[in-house]
């Protein structure tokens, strides 16, 4: 390696930003690992968002070897700016110090005990003192779990069975009713409601309207491609308790996003409860409901019930990423990061003459190419690509800032936008969508 080599390395480790990725996109290390994951695991990998599939397959990495800030390395010594963040969990980046050395200084107490551990008091502690009217709250291990019992609760303080979810609320039955495995019954349980336009918010109003004597809560999950006013959810808060039903914030995705204590201080609104998870410990494996003692306190009546909830580790983490929360600017600097980058790719898409806009909130951008889910995937499947081989993870949909992200990474991923959209130009890609491209 030539004296030249190393200072250009050691300028782009000062900067943050990945070395840059010459000719095509190495993978030979990441297709060995998928090639033997097909044989040994179902589905390849433990999320359904992490599926090779999901990105854009023969163009995109597979597997990760390690990650430091904003920065992540694959299998194949590719490196990248992380705006996947463990899907949405590494909320302060990879290997933060509240994270690491809260471990390392830890570790030594022990990971499960037999009986009840300290933490698990002041752990919840520091929880409900960041939430908007939390006075109690319960620990579990996934924001599958949390919203499962938010469901069991819901219909145990109302005494009604039929629930409205709203976005993805999590894999278990009452959620995917329609999909292989779970039984048909369960369809009569549920209803699953969209919120992605405005044209959705009547249907949802009227619903609980006709039907609110049935329904013991509506979960809401915000969509993120469009921000939902204020008003809007006041109406429907007031809808809700105009008949009896609870109103639920699922904020496995949005809590510690839009605001420290949620979408509730986001929006100047009050929920019946919330669910948290993915960053409640920054990646490490947690979640929670938190709510006012009237209706939390119900939850001692029920069959809900976790071995590893009590896992000391995770709880000593959620304690101290509370802390980076409350005490410093990590939450007005992710927006204003987000603002940078949407207005900045916004910019160069329209000069690019193509079609993709970055919406939504500004903490959690969504890339959007089309309303029209066929034509946004085939755009956004090549656009990741394209994004990939110039040193850029994203998602297809949905992104995550996090706390360890830098200007320069942001600057450095509108230039790679602009590029990618040049590149998808060229090849006609938009052609149909908008007027031809400038370079």
């Amino acid at each position: 390696m030539t004296s030249r080599t190393l200072a250009v390395d050691a300028d782009l480790r000062e900067r943050g930003l990945p070395r840059p990725i010459v000719g095509e996109l190495k993978l030979d290390r990441s297709n060995t690992l998928l090639a033997e994951a097909r044989r040994l695991i179902p589905g390849v990998t433990q999320s359904l968002m992490k599926r090779p599939e999901m990105f854009a397959l023969g163009s995109f990495p597979v597997y990760l070897e390690r990650g430091e800030g904003a920065l992540v390395r694959d299998v194949d010594g590719n490196e990248y700016i992380d705006y996947i963040s463990g899907l949405g969990a590494n909320t302060l980046g990879h290997n933060h110090p509240a994270v690491v050395n809260t471990i390392r200084e830890r570790l030594n107490r022990g990971v499960l005990h037999s009986l009840p551990t300290e933490i698990e008091v002041t752990a919840t502690s520091a929880l409900v003192d960041l939430i908007p009217g939390a006075e109690m709250a319960r620990f579990f291990k996934t924001g599958a779990d949390a919203t499962s019992a938010a469901i069991r609760l819901a219909r145990h303080v109302t005494g009604r069975a039929k629930v409205v979810t709203i976005g993805y609320n999590g894999w278990h039955d009452h959620f995917m009713f329609d999909t292989p495995g779970v039984p048909a019954v369960f369809r009569e349980y549920t209803y699953r409601m969209p919120l992605m336009a405005e044209a959705d918010e009547k249907p949802l109003l009227d619903l609980i309207a006709e039907k609110g004597s049935e329904i013991a809560a509506v979960l809401l999950s915000l969509p993120y491609k469009r921000v939902v006013s204020g008003e809007f959810l006041r109406v429907l808060r007031e809808t809700c308790h105009a008949h009896g039903v609870l109103f639920v914030l699922d904020e496995v995705v949005t809590g510690f996003r839009l605001a420290a204590g949620g979408a509730q201080e986001y929006y100047g609104i009050a929920a019946d409860f919330v669910c948290l998870s993915k960053g409640i410990a920054a990646g490490m494996p947690l979640s929670a409901i938190a709510g006012p003692r009237e209706v939390m306190s119900r939850l001692a009546d029920l069959q809900v019930s976790t071995t590893f909830g009590g896992e000391m580790l995770s709880l000593e983490v959620c304690q101290a990423v509370l802390g980076v929360y409350r005490n410093t600017d990590y939450i007005q600097r992710i927006a204003a990061l987000g603002k940078r980058l949407r207005e900045g790719i916004n910019e160069r898409a329209e000069k690019v003459g193509a079609p993709l806009r970055v919406v939504g909130y500004d903490a959690i951008p969504f890339f959007l190419f089309a309303d029209d889910l066929a034509a946004h995937t085939k755009h956004m499947a090549h656009f990741v690509g394209a994004m990939a081989k110039r040193g850029v993870l994203l998602r297809r949909d949905v992104s995550f800032i996090c706390g360890a992200h830098t200007e320069a990474q942001i600057d450095f991923t509108i230039e790679a936008a602009h590029g990618a959209l040049v590149e998808m130009a060229k090849l006609g890609a938009f052609e149909g969508s908008l007027a031809g491209a400038r370079s």
